[in-house]
């Protein structure tokens, strides 16, 4: 058992022993405390929380139940020594040959580890950027994001549906077609075509109208020509998102799920729950007053759910409005009986987001779900950390298809996800495409492909197979420097970091994880060439080498499945 799994269940057993013990105390789940690996050495090798977890549940102090948490741990053979630090961490010493024998189980281990969780039924939303256009570098952060998530999800057993929801009505599509009418109506050919400002700008749509041109549509046939436009877009997107090795299992058009069926069912579910009625909505902030009316409309009462106003469900013409279109969309999925649901969105929509949740929890609470949103931030594009102007070709923004042609699909899927979803990303074309460390892709890469050089200069130094090399910690026992510890520590905590990410819907961890794997390999690789003795091959040492190279093989494994998971190339020689 690896060691994060270790002391859990060594920790777990302490906390039901004492529910035993003390039956009036209701301890709850022990998933609440953390075990971590110090970033000082001189704080152990695992520091643990779990003291002041749970001191409220024991009425004590933390430095007491420390005392009580330490008493317990005294008796693993494995442990030498144990320090409680105030507050009341409790910091844990393991003998060397422990983290041999740690080794040892994780390269025996490695392709059949069974991750401990409840399997669910989830759904991913992600992308659905409105056809309109092509993707820009904005949508490259919810993509890239929201197909990790679903890689990570699926990596420790959970199974998921990827899906992207198709904004295929409404008033963006009027102006959509209102563009592609303006450019059919002129020359498509002149250059000097002044857009009007209504309309969508940029070359791309002149170009879709030609196709249409091409294809010598009816334009009578407007429903035609429309899904005809929306074909094309959605092809283009389609493109990018493979390009970006982003992949969905449905695509969901909001035209064809909002039906006349569905919307009456979802009106009659909400008069029936009394969450809804005609009425006259406040002004929104937005709107200046010589563009609003007040009309009576059909509203959902948000506000005894603690909003601010009631929203509109419908616009006083009939017509749907975005939070009625969510509200179908969101229903649908409950009713295909996921656990749990999972939104991508921009920050711009912060605001929308409780009132959504609010609606659909309050129309199914009798069903057992959990709806997510993950919100990302903005990505500042910079040249040598000076702004990045917009693209005039492309319509005021810089598209998905040009970063990628500009610095590879293995940068921007990295840099996508390398910070916390929240936090916002300065994507440095000079930075990226450094051969430095400063460029995280490349360390990391340049990292696994010393280790295959490293591999390949053993096998033909000993004429040995690396890989058919038997494993046991008695091979493992000299493995005792100070950077072959740390090694070993980082690479046995691999599979809790991925699920940790997948817990969270943090895929930055595991960005974050591979980083600093690839530099204290590098210092390690480094240590060698300052002092002999620790070189990682050793032509007159054979066993050293060895016992060295089962730690380098370990990590190249990791990297290499890592970076499988963020679908970022692993190249073995650079």
């Amino acid at each position: 058992m690896l060691y994060h799994d270790f002391l859990k269940e060594k920790l777990t057993e302490f906390l039901d022993s004492e529910k035993v013990t003390n039956k009036e105390k209701k301890i709850e789940s022990s998933d609440l405390f953390s075990i971590e690996i110090p970033s000082n050495q001189n704080f152990g090798d695992i520091s643990t929380n779990i003291a002041m977890v749970y001191c409220k549940d024991f009425k004590i102090s933390p430095q007491d139940l420390a005392k009580k948490i330490c008493k317990s741990l005294k008796r693993i053979n494995d442990i030498e020594k144990l320090e409680i630090v105030a507050p009341g961490f409790i910091n844990i010493f393991f003998k060397d040959i422990f983290w041999s024998n740690q080794l040892e189980i994780l390269m025996k281990n490695f392709n059949n580890y069974k991750y401990s969780v409840k399997k669910k039924k989830i759904c991913i939303e992600f992308v659905s950027a409105n056809p309109t256009g092509l993707m820009h570098i904005g949508h490259a952060r919810g993509a890239v994001l929201g197909d990790t998530i679903a890689s990570i999800l699926e990596e420790v057993g959970h199974e998921v549906a990827r899906e992207y929801y198709i904004n295929d009505a409404g008033e963006q599509i009027k102006k959509l077609m209102k563009t592609i009418n303006f450019y059919k109506e002129k020359d498509a050919k002149s250059q000097n075509i002044i857009i009007e400002q209504e309309l969508y700008p940029g070359d791309y749509l002149k170009l879709i109208s030609k196709e249409l041109s091409k294809e010598k549509l009816d334009s009578e046939n407007n429903a035609s020509v429309e899904n005809q436009v929306l074909d094309l877009i959605m092809r283009d997107i389609k493109t990018d998102l493979q390009s970006m090795k982003v992949n969905h299992h449905s695509f969901i058009s909001e035209k064809q799920i909002s039906t006349e069926k569905n919307i009456n069912n979802l009106m009659d579910e909400l008069r029936n729950k009394n969450l809804s009625y005609y009425g006259y909505q406040d002004k929104p902030k937005s709107v200046s007053d010589k563009n609003w009316k007040r009309e009576k409309q059909l509203l959902f009462k948000s506000k005894k759910l603690g909003d601010d106003m009631d929203r509109a469900l419908l616009k006083p013409n009939g017509e749907l409005t975005y939070f009625m279109s969510d509200i179908i969309y969101h229903q649908n999925k409950v009713d295909r009986n996921y656990d749990l649901l999972i939104n991508i969105w921009g920050i711009d929509h912060s605001g929308y987001v409780t009132r959504l949740k609010n609606a659909i929890n309050q129309l199914n609470k009798n069903k057992s779900f959990s709806l997510v949103v993950k919100l990302t931030s903005l990505v500042n594009l910079l040249e040598g950390r000076q702004a990045v102007k917009m693209s005039k070709r492309s319509g005021n923004y810089v598209t998905l298809r040009d970063v990628v042609e500009k610095v590879g699909v293995d940068v921007l899927r990295f840099m996508m996800i390398s910070r916390n979803a929240d936090k916002k990303i300065d994507f440095d074309f000079e930075i990226v495409k450094s051969k430095t460390k400063d460029n995280p892709v490349f360390y990391i890469q340049y990292a696994y492909a010393r280790c295959m050089s490293l591999i390949n200069i053993f096998n033909q130094t000993f004429n040995l197979n690396l890989s058919n090399l038997n494993i046991d910690n008695k091979k493992l026992s000299r493995l005792n420097l100070v950077e072959e510890k740390i090694l070993i520590k980082k690479l046995c905590n691999f599979f809790n970091i991925i699920i940790s990410a997948a817990n969270n819907y943090e895929p930055h961890k595991l960005t974050n994880y591979l980083f600093d794997l690839a530099k204290d390999f590098h210092a390690y690789w480094g240590v060698g060439r300052l002092e002999p003795s620790k070189k990682i091959i050793i032509q007159n040492d054979l066993e050293i080498s060895k016992e060295r190279m089962i730690l380098v093989f370990g990590i190249s494994l990791i990297i290499k499945k890592g970076m499988s998971l963020l679908k970022i190339s692993c190249p073995e020689s650079m």
